[in-house]
């Protein structure tokens, strides 16, 4: 008698871990993972996808102060938000899309590089196109036209 009342027991263990599982996976499906930047693993990713041309130019202190001042454009235009919180902002949001204006972003840092002294617009410009390729493999950018 013991062993059926365990055997019922394990079975209501069990079936109650299958429900709880599938509920969670059912909510889970539909949400985006969030998209994690780590500058250090940027830097590395877009300094291996620069042009020959380019890395006899710059550093990689070069490429990680570009990085810095694009992630600067995009906390101004309020895109970013500090860790732990959601990425984007209700005023720039386009149907739970936060929609960036990349042309827009080149200008801003390519002036301030000028400003700065900074690396050369071209330069500049190769480094932003790989940033565009990593924060699109992070799941951060989506390629095409934003919803009208």
């Amino acid at each position: 008698m013991i062993w059926l009342i365990a055997a019922v027991g394990l079975a209501a263990v069990v079936a109650i871990a299958f429900v709880s599982v599938g509920i969670a996976v059912g909510r889970l499906e539909h949400e985006t993972a969030p998209s994690v930047y780590r500058l250090a693993s940027a830097v590395e990713y877009v300094a291996d996808r620069l042009p020959d041309e380019v890395t006899a130019r710059i550093s990689y202190d070069d490429v990680r102060t570009v990085l810095g001042w694009h992630l600067d454009w995009f906390t101004s235009a309020g895109l970013a938000t500090s860790h732990g919180q959601e990425l984007g902002d209700p005023a720039v949001a386009t149907d739970d899309m936060a929609v960036a204006d990349t042309d827009a972003a080149t200008d801003a840092v390519v002036a301030r590089s000028l400003e700065q002294g900074g690396p050369d617009p071209v330069d500049v410009v190769c480094i932003l196109e790989a940033q565009h390729a990593y924060l699109a493999e992070i799941g951060a950018l989506s390629e095409g036209e934003p919803p009208a």
